[in-house]
Protein backbone atom coordinates (compact mmCIF):
# COMPACT_ATOMS: atom_id res chain seq x y z
CA UNK A 1 0.00 0.00 0.00
CA UNK A 2 2.66 2.86 1.31
CA UNK A 3 5.73 1.19 -0.32
CA UNK A 4 7.58 4.28 -0.29
CA UNK A 5 7.71 6.55 2.96
CA UNK A 6 9.28 10.11 3.41
CA UNK A 7 9.73 10.86 6.65
CA UNK A 8 11.00 14.74 7.13
CA UNK A 9 12.35 15.37 10.30
CA UNK A 10 13.85 17.85 12.05
CA UNK A 11 14.70 15.87 14.97
CA UNK A 12 12.20 17.13 17.51
CA UNK A 13 10.65 15.16 20.14
CA UNK A 14 7.39 14.31 17.89
CA UNK A 15 9.97 13.54 15.10
CA UNK A 16 12.28 11.02 16.85
CA UNK A 17 8.88 8.85 18.54
CA UNK A 18 7.64 8.56 14.95
CA UNK A 19 10.67 5.70 14.23
CA UNK A 20 8.71 3.43 16.81
CA UNK A 21 5.71 3.78 14.19
CA UNK A 22 6.89 3.20 11.02
CA UNK A 23 7.12 -0.61 10.74
CA UNK A 24 3.23 0.04 11.76
CA UNK A 25 2.44 1.39 8.20
CA UNK A 26 0.86 -0.82 5.37
CA UNK A 27 3.48 -1.87 2.33
CA UNK A 28 6.12 -0.20 3.67
CA UNK A 29 9.30 -1.35 1.88
CA UNK A 30 11.17 2.00 2.19
CA UNK A 31 11.73 5.07 3.96
CA UNK A 32 13.37 8.35 2.73
CA UNK A 33 14.77 10.05 6.13
CA UNK A 34 15.01 14.12 4.87
CA UNK A 35 16.18 16.95 6.74
CA UNK A 36 15.95 20.57 5.26
CA UNK A 37 17.98 23.32 6.16
CA UNK A 38 17.41 26.79 5.50
CA UNK A 39 20.31 28.90 4.62
CA UNK A 40 18.80 31.53 3.18
CA UNK A 41 19.64 33.81 6.48
CA UNK A 42 22.63 34.67 7.41
CA UNK A 43 23.37 34.15 11.46
CA UNK A 44 25.37 36.47 13.88
CA UNK A 45 28.16 34.32 13.52
CA UNK A 46 27.65 34.45 9.42
CA UNK A 47 27.35 31.23 7.38
CA UNK A 48 27.10 28.75 9.34
CA UNK A 49 24.96 25.91 7.90
CA UNK A 50 28.44 24.14 6.99
CA UNK A 51 28.66 22.21 10.54
CA UNK A 52 24.59 22.11 10.41
CA UNK A 53 24.90 19.90 7.68
CA UNK A 54 27.48 17.68 8.92
CA UNK A 55 25.63 17.23 12.19
CA UNK A 56 22.13 16.54 10.46
CA UNK A 57 24.29 13.69 8.49
CA UNK A 58 25.52 12.19 11.81
CA UNK A 59 21.70 12.56 13.05
CA UNK A 60 20.13 10.93 10.19
CA UNK A 61 22.35 8.13 9.76
CA UNK A 62 21.46 7.12 13.66
CA UNK A 63 17.59 7.22 12.35
CA UNK A 64 18.83 5.03 9.26
CA UNK A 65 20.16 2.11 11.38
CA UNK A 66 16.97 2.47 14.05
CA UNK A 67 14.65 1.82 11.04
CA UNK A 68 17.08 -0.99 9.67
CA UNK A 69 17.18 -2.55 12.72
CA UNK A 70 13.45 -2.68 12.61
CA UNK A 71 13.48 -4.64 9.38
CA UNK A 72 12.49 -0.98 7.25
CA UNK A 73 14.93 -0.70 4.65
CA UNK A 74 15.99 3.36 4.71
CA UNK A 75 18.42 6.03 2.98
CA UNK A 76 18.95 9.63 3.72
CA UNK A 77 18.56 12.71 2.22
CA UNK A 78 19.20 16.44 3.18
CA UNK A 79 18.35 19.06 1.54
CA UNK A 80 19.75 22.65 1.86
CA UNK A 81 18.00 25.48 0.39
CA UNK A 82 19.79 28.11 -0.84
CA UNK A 83 18.26 30.28 -3.49
CA UNK A 84 16.51 33.34 -1.11
CA UNK A 85 13.94 33.46 -3.64
CA UNK A 86 12.06 30.34 -1.81
CA UNK A 87 12.78 32.44 1.70
CA UNK A 88 13.33 29.42 3.25
CA UNK A 89 10.13 27.69 2.35
CA UNK A 90 10.70 24.03 3.68
CA UNK A 91 7.11 22.80 2.64
CA UNK A 92 7.82 23.44 -0.40
CA UNK A 93 11.11 21.65 -0.32
CA UNK A 94 9.77 18.51 1.51
CA UNK A 95 6.21 18.06 -1.39
CA UNK A 96 8.82 18.40 -3.58
CA UNK A 97 11.16 15.37 -3.05
CA UNK A 98 7.64 13.82 -2.44
CA UNK A 99 6.82 14.77 -5.95
CA UNK A 100 10.92 13.77 -7.42
CA UNK A 101 10.49 10.53 -5.59
CA UNK A 102 6.76 9.29 -6.58
CA UNK A 103 6.69 8.89 -2.75
CA UNK A 104 2.98 7.18 -1.51
CA UNK A 105 2.58 8.43 2.20
CA UNK A 106 4.26 10.96 3.57
CA UNK A 107 4.21 11.02 7.16
CA UNK A 108 5.13 13.84 10.06
CA UNK A 109 5.27 14.69 13.90
CA UNK A 110 2.45 17.06 14.01
CA UNK A 111 4.63 19.86 16.11
CA UNK A 112 8.32 21.41 15.57
CA UNK A 113 10.63 22.44 17.53
CA UNK A 114 9.45 26.47 17.51
CA UNK A 115 5.74 25.17 18.49
CA UNK A 116 4.42 26.72 21.71
CA UNK A 117 1.73 25.31 22.49
CA UNK A 118 0.65 21.55 22.27
CA UNK A 119 -3.11 22.75 20.30
CA UNK A 120 -1.48 24.44 17.39
CA UNK A 121 0.02 22.78 14.28
CA UNK A 122 4.09 23.42 13.61
CA UNK A 123 3.38 25.90 10.58
CA UNK A 124 5.63 23.19 8.12
CA UNK A 125 3.01 20.25 8.89
CA UNK A 126 0.15 22.63 8.18
CA UNK A 127 1.62 23.97 5.17
CA UNK A 128 2.58 20.16 3.75
CA UNK A 129 -0.83 19.03 4.27
CA UNK A 130 -2.50 22.20 2.84
CA UNK A 131 -0.45 21.03 -0.63
CA UNK A 132 0.18 17.70 -0.61
CA UNK A 133 -0.76 15.43 -3.41
CA UNK A 134 -0.58 12.31 -1.65
CA UNK A 135 -1.92 10.50 1.74
CA UNK A 136 -0.42 12.15 4.82
CA UNK A 137 -0.10 10.88 8.04
CA UNK A 138 0.27 13.50 10.86
CA UNK A 139 1.88 11.92 14.31
CA UNK A 140 0.53 12.80 17.66
CA UNK A 141 0.87 11.25 20.84
CA UNK A 142 -0.89 10.81 24.07
CA UNK A 143 1.88 11.15 26.33
CA UNK A 144 5.21 12.42 26.17
CA UNK A 145 6.57 9.93 28.43
CA UNK A 146 5.95 6.78 26.54
CA UNK A 147 8.40 5.02 24.84
CA UNK A 148 8.63 4.60 21.43
CA UNK A 149 8.05 0.38 21.47
CA UNK A 150 5.13 0.93 23.73
CA UNK A 151 1.69 1.64 21.14
CA UNK A 152 -0.93 -0.45 19.95
CA UNK A 153 -0.54 -0.90 16.34
CA UNK A 154 -1.03 1.88 14.15
CA UNK A 155 -4.30 0.46 12.33
CA UNK A 156 -5.88 -1.69 15.17
CA UNK A 157 -8.76 0.50 15.93
CA UNK A 158 -9.50 3.06 13.10
CA UNK A 159 -11.78 6.16 13.44
CA UNK A 160 -13.32 7.23 9.92
CA UNK A 161 -15.58 10.32 10.25
CA UNK A 162 -18.19 10.96 7.68
CA UNK A 163 -20.43 13.62 5.98
CA UNK A 164 -21.57 11.66 3.30
CA UNK A 165 -20.12 15.01 0.95
CA UNK A 166 -18.40 13.66 -2.68
CA UNK A 167 -14.51 14.68 -0.45
CA UNK A 168 -15.25 12.43 2.15
CA UNK A 169 -15.45 9.43 -0.42
CA UNK A 170 -11.94 9.58 -0.16
CA UNK A 171 -11.40 8.45 3.28
CA UNK A 172 -13.56 5.54 2.52
CA UNK A 173 -11.86 4.67 -1.26
CA UNK A 174 -8.23 4.38 1.04
CA UNK A 175 -9.74 2.42 3.37
CA UNK A 176 -10.25 -0.22 1.11
CA UNK A 177 -6.70 0.03 0.09
CA UNK A 178 -5.69 -0.53 3.85
CA UNK A 179 -5.29 -3.58 5.18
CA UNK A 180 -6.48 -3.14 8.65
CA UNK A 181 -5.44 -5.24 11.68
CA UNK A 182 -8.49 -4.53 13.74
CA UNK A 183 -11.86 -2.47 13.76
CA UNK A 184 -13.33 0.38 11.79
CA UNK A 185 -15.73 3.00 13.31
CA UNK A 186 -17.84 4.75 11.13
CA UNK A 187 -18.66 8.13 12.76
CA UNK A 188 -21.40 10.99 11.37
CA UNK A 189 -21.95 13.91 13.15
CA UNK A 190 -24.86 15.88 12.90
CA UNK A 191 -25.05 19.40 12.90
CA UNK A 192 -28.05 20.64 11.56
CA UNK A 193 -31.70 20.76 12.95
CA UNK A 194 -33.91 23.81 14.19
CA UNK A 195 -35.84 21.81 16.53
CA UNK A 196 -35.15 18.42 18.28
CA UNK A 197 -37.76 16.57 15.85
CA UNK A 198 -35.56 17.49 13.07
CA UNK A 199 -32.32 16.39 14.91
CA UNK A 200 -33.69 12.90 15.75
CA UNK A 201 -34.97 12.36 12.24
CA UNK A 202 -31.22 13.44 10.35
CA UNK A 203 -29.59 11.08 13.09
CA UNK A 204 -32.29 8.40 11.93
CA UNK A 205 -31.44 9.19 8.63
CA UNK A 206 -27.78 9.05 9.09
CA UNK A 207 -28.08 5.72 10.44
CA UNK A 208 -29.64 4.29 8.08
CA UNK A 209 -26.83 5.68 5.00
CA UNK A 210 -24.40 4.63 7.36
CA UNK A 211 -25.61 0.85 8.28
CA UNK A 212 -25.46 0.80 4.16
CA UNK A 213 -21.90 1.93 4.35
CA UNK A 214 -21.06 -0.71 6.87
CA UNK A 215 -22.64 -3.54 4.63
CA UNK A 216 -20.48 -2.53 1.58
CA UNK A 217 -17.34 -2.53 3.55
CA UNK A 218 -18.03 -5.93 5.24
CA UNK A 219 -18.48 -7.40 1.32
CA UNK A 220 -14.66 -6.21 1.10
CA UNK A 221 -13.84 -7.71 4.23
CA UNK A 222 -14.02 -5.01 6.59
CA UNK A 223 -15.74 -5.20 9.63
CA UNK A 224 -17.25 -1.58 11.13
CA UNK A 225 -19.17 -0.18 13.64
CA UNK A 226 -21.29 2.76 13.13
CA UNK A 227 -21.97 5.92 15.55
CA UNK A 228 -24.27 8.93 15.14
CA UNK A 229 -23.67 11.89 16.99
CA UNK A 230 -25.03 15.33 17.00
CA UNK A 231 -22.96 18.30 17.70
CA UNK A 232 -20.02 19.87 16.62
CA UNK A 233 -18.36 18.20 14.23
CA UNK A 234 -14.25 19.01 15.18
CA UNK A 235 -15.12 18.04 18.66
CA UNK A 236 -17.59 15.05 18.43
CA UNK A 237 -14.47 13.73 16.52
CA UNK A 238 -11.82 14.11 18.71
CA UNK A 239 -14.08 13.04 21.37
CA UNK A 240 -15.11 9.97 20.12
CA UNK A 241 -11.66 8.93 19.44
CA UNK A 242 -10.54 9.61 22.88
CA UNK A 243 -13.78 7.40 24.32
CA UNK A 244 -13.42 4.83 21.47
CA UNK A 245 -9.81 4.43 22.04
CA UNK A 246 -8.96 4.99 18.33
CA UNK A 247 -5.27 4.62 17.04
CA UNK A 248 -5.89 7.09 14.75
CA UNK A 249 -8.43 8.91 12.80
CA UNK A 250 -8.56 8.61 8.80
CA UNK A 251 -10.11 12.02 7.24
CA UNK A 252 -10.45 13.33 3.87
CA UNK A 253 -9.03 16.91 3.35
CA UNK A 254 -11.75 18.20 2.09
CA UNK A 255 -15.45 17.90 4.03
CA UNK A 256 -19.31 19.18 3.27
CA UNK A 257 -18.12 22.97 3.52
CA UNK A 258 -15.34 22.76 1.33
CA UNK A 259 -18.00 21.64 -1.62
CA UNK A 260 -20.62 24.82 -0.94
CA UNK A 261 -17.11 27.26 -1.66
CA UNK A 262 -14.38 27.54 -4.11
CA UNK A 263 -12.19 24.16 -4.58
CA UNK A 264 -8.97 25.91 -3.97
CA UNK A 265 -5.59 23.96 -2.11
CA UNK A 266 -6.93 24.32 1.17
CA UNK A 267 -7.88 22.10 3.72
CA UNK A 268 -11.47 21.96 5.41
CA UNK A 269 -12.23 23.77 8.33
CA UNK A 270 -13.48 20.03 10.11
CA UNK A 271 -10.37 18.66 8.85
CA UNK A 272 -8.27 21.61 10.28
CA UNK A 273 -10.15 21.80 13.89
CA UNK A 274 -9.36 17.90 13.59
CA UNK A 275 -5.87 17.71 12.93
CA UNK A 276 -5.09 20.62 15.90
CA UNK A 277 -6.86 19.07 18.87
CA UNK A 278 -6.42 15.06 17.84
CA UNK A 279 -4.81 13.43 20.77
CA UNK A 280 -3.80 10.49 18.11
CA UNK A 281 -2.32 10.17 15.11
CA UNK A 282 -4.20 11.58 11.68
CA UNK A 283 -4.32 10.08 8.38
CA UNK A 284 -5.15 12.60 5.77
CA UNK A 285 -6.48 10.79 2.57
CA UNK A 286 -4.67 13.43 0.56
CA UNK A 287 -4.29 12.89 -3.48
CA UNK A 288 -6.46 9.85 -3.62
CA UNK A 289 -9.22 9.59 -6.72
CA UNK A 290 -12.63 10.41 -6.48
CA UNK A 291 -14.79 6.80 -6.57
CA UNK A 292 -16.63 6.57 -10.33
CA UNK A 293 -20.01 6.30 -7.87
CA UNK A 294 -21.27 8.39 -4.81
CA UNK A 295 -21.77 7.89 -1.54
CA UNK A 296 -25.15 5.88 -0.65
Amino acid sequence: MFEKVLLPTDFSTDSQRILGYIKDIPGVRNVILLHVIDATRQSLRGWTHGPKIENAKILLEENRQALEKGGVKSEVAIATIVNTITHGDVPLTILEKADTENISLIVMGARGKNTIQNILLGSVSANVIRHAKVPILLMRFRSESCAMDDHWHLFSRVLVPLDFSGPSQYALALLKDIPTTGQVILLHVVDKGESETEIQEAVQAARERMAAIQKDLAVTGIPAEVRVHAGYPPDEINTTAERENATLILISPQGEGWTRELRAFFIGSTTNAVIRRAHCPVLIAAGIRQPDRTMS
